[in-house]
């Protein structure tokens, strides 16, 4: 007759150490789920940027129709020292070939290529439907300096 199983001692350890390993590890993921559970209802932000963000003029009910102009590099994917400029304010750097920017009546609009030796070529690509000036398609060269855009011209809003 055969002897009843019986573990030895280091047996018994490993089935222990087991064990814990297991406990801790749903110990783990408890404690991720409750942490989890109180972020995954917040917006999403990014953590840090260098580009400059759009100060908070009087009343912003009116957001989702602020005027926008997009800029876009013809000859180079990006540029990170090539800035635009509000009213002499860096507002978008040329991280990638896109910068939106937010304008109003009578913002001075600049380029600053001052950081690069070589020749620019930037497009208004896009602006919103109230931008009377700058004009989508208009190519600017910026050759190491700092190219003024002039006055943003928009047209009277009908509310």
């Amino acid at each position: 007759m055969k002897a009843p199983f019986s573990s030895s001692p280091g047996q018994a350890l490993e089935k222990g150490l087991i064990g814990l390993i297991v406990v801790i590890a749903a110990v783990v993921v408890l404690a991720q789920l409750s942490i989890y559970g109180d972020y995954a209802e917040q917006a999403a932000a990014p953590a840090a940027s260098l580009e400059a963000s759009r100060p908070v003029l009087g009343d912003t009910s009116g957001d989702l129709q602020d005027s926008v102009i997009t800029f876009r590099l013809k000859n180079f994917s990006s540029l990170p020292l090539a800035r635009v400029l509000v009213n002499g304010e860096v507002r978008g750097e040329f991280r990638d070939r896109y910068v939106t920017v937010y304008v109003r009546e009578g913002d001075i609009l600049e380029v600053d290529g001052t950081r690069y030796k070589r020749p620019l070529e930037i497009e208004i690509f896009d602006v919103s439907g109230d931008v009377l000036s700058p004009a989508v398609d208009t190519t600017i060269r910026v050759e190491g300096n700092i190219y003024s855009l002039g006055p943003v011209h928009l047209s009277e809003r009908r509310d």
